[in-house]
C-alpha cells in the first residue's frame, strides 16, 4: 500500500517534533555534559542510610553521563550531613528534616553555623518516630501515666536517651520543653539523666535503672524491639498541642500502627523528625532533576536493599509539610511539576 506523499511528510514532522521534545526535557540526560563526580553523604556501613545512598548511588550511575561516579561518605549523620552540603564536602546526603529544617534557619544545635544554601531534593523517604516509652512499674508505683502529670509532680524521674549527637537529646527536650521541664529540671527535683549509647539502652531499661526513655528511631529498631521484649513497657501517645508546637522545629505528625513492636498491640499519635535528601543550591537544574527522577522512579529497587524505605510515597516528596518548609532544588521542582504531582 502507497504512503500518500502529505502523509509521510506529516508523520516525519511529527517525529522530528517528538525527537525535540525528549532531548529538551529537563534533566535528560543528553544535557549533561560530561561526566559527573558527585559525593553522597550518608552514615556508617551497615546503616540503613548507607544501604540507601549505596544503592541509590548505583542507580544513578546507570543513569548520569558515561564515566561519572557517585561516592558514598560513609560517615555524618543527621546532624552532620546538612553542614557537609552546605561547605561542599558531600554534594548530595540524607538528612532527618527536623535537622535540615534547623541547619537552614540557624537554631537549635546549628546556632552560628547556618546552612541556608540547602535544598531537598526528596523527602518523606521513611517513617521515623519519637517514643516517649515508660516503664509499667513505674507507672503502677506512682500512677504517673502522662509527662504532663510528671511536670505537675515535679516528680525526680530518671531519663534515659542516647547521647549528645544524635536526633534523640535534642528531640528530647523540645518534648519536655512543652511542660515546663528541662533535663536540669530533673535533676534538679533530685531525677537523673542517663545518656548512653542506644545498643545500651535496654539493658538499663531492663535492670531499672531508668523510668523514661525518649527515643527517635524507626519500625523494627532494634534496641527498642529488644527493650518491649525483655521489660514490659508503655509507648505514651503526645496529645495535639504538643504536636503542633512541635511542628515549627520541623516535625510533622504521625501515626505509630499498632503491632509496630512487640506488645505494643494500640496506635498512638507522636511527631516525624522526617528522612530527606539535600543537595546545595549551586547544583545545576538538570543534575537535580536527574537525581530526583532516579530517587522517585526507582523506589522498588531501594526497598529490595533496605524495607525500611517502602512507606516512601514519590507523589508527596515535594509537600513542605514533610520537607519541614526547607525549600526545594529548582530541579527537582521542575520535576514534580513535570509529572503533574505539584501544581
Amino acid at each position: 500500500m502507497k504512503i500518500d506523499r502529505r502523509i509521510k511528510v506529516v508523520i516525519v514532522f511529527s517525529l522530528i517534533s517528538f525527537l525535540i521534545c525528549l532531548i529538551s526535557v529537563p534533566g535528560a540526560a543528553q544535557k549533561l555534559k560530561g561526566p559527573v563526580r558527585l559525593k553522597f553523604g550518608a552514615m556508617p556501613i551497615g546503616s540503613s542510610w548507607y544501604i540507601y545512598a549505596a544503592t541509590y548511588s548505583s542507580l544513578l550511575e546507570k543513569f548520569l553521563p558515561q564515566g561519572s561516579a557517585v561516592e558514598v561518605v560513609p560517615q555524618g549523620g543527621g546532624i552532620a550531613n546538612p553542614l557537609a552540603v552546605e561547605a561542599g564536602k558531600a554534594d548530595i546526603a540524607l538528612s532527618n528534616v527536623v535537622t535540615a529544617r534547623w541547619a537552614y534557619d540557624g537554631i537549635m544545635l546549628y546556632k552560628g553555623r547556618q546552612a541556608k544554601n540547602i535544598r531537598v531534593l526528596a523527602s518523606g523517604l521513611n517513617k521515623v518516630y519519637a517514643f516517649v516509652i515508660l516503664r509499667e512499674d513505674f507507672i503502677k508505683k506512682t500512677g504517673l501515666d502522662s509527662l504532663q502529670k510528671i511536670a505537675d509532680a515535679k516528680y525526680p524521674i530518671r531519663l534515659v536517651c542516647k547521647p549528645e549527637g544524635s536526633t534523640a537529646p535534642p528531640t528530647a527536650r523540645l518534648i519536655l520543653a512543652q511542660y515546663g521541664m528541662s533535663f536540669e529540671k530533673i535533676k534538679e527535683w533530685g531525677g537523673l539523666v542517663i545518656q548512653v549509647s542506644g545498643g545500651q539502652i535496654p539493658q538499663v531499661v531492663r535492670e531499672g535503672r531508668a523510668d523514661m526513655w525518649v527515643e527517635v528511631a524507626p519500625g523494627g529498631h532494634p534496641a527498642i524491639t529488644e527493650a518491649m521484649t525483655t521489660t514490659n513497657l508503655r509507648m505514651i501517645e503526645l496529645p495535639e498541642k504538643v504536636i503542633k508546637s512541635l511542628t515549627k522545629y520541623g516535625y510533622y505528625e504521625d501515626v505509630v500502627p499498632a503491632n509496630l513492636f512487640p506488645n505494643q498491640p494500640y496506635s498512638f499519635k507522636t511527631v516525624n523528625p522526617g528522612t530527606c535528601i539535600i543537595a546545595h543550591a549551586r547544583m545545576s537544574n538538570e543534575l537535580a532533576y536527574m537525581i530526583t527522577k532516579v530517587i522517585c522512579e526507582h523506589k522498588d529497587e531501594v526497598v529490595a536493599a533496605h524495607a525500611s524505605i517502602k512507606p516512601f510515597e514519590p507523589r508527596k516528596a515535594w509537600m513542605s509539610e514533610i520537607r519541614g518548609g526547607v525549600p526545594l532544588h529548582p530541579g527537582a521542582e521542575q520535576y514534580y511539576r513535570d509529572k503533574g504531582w505539584m501544581e
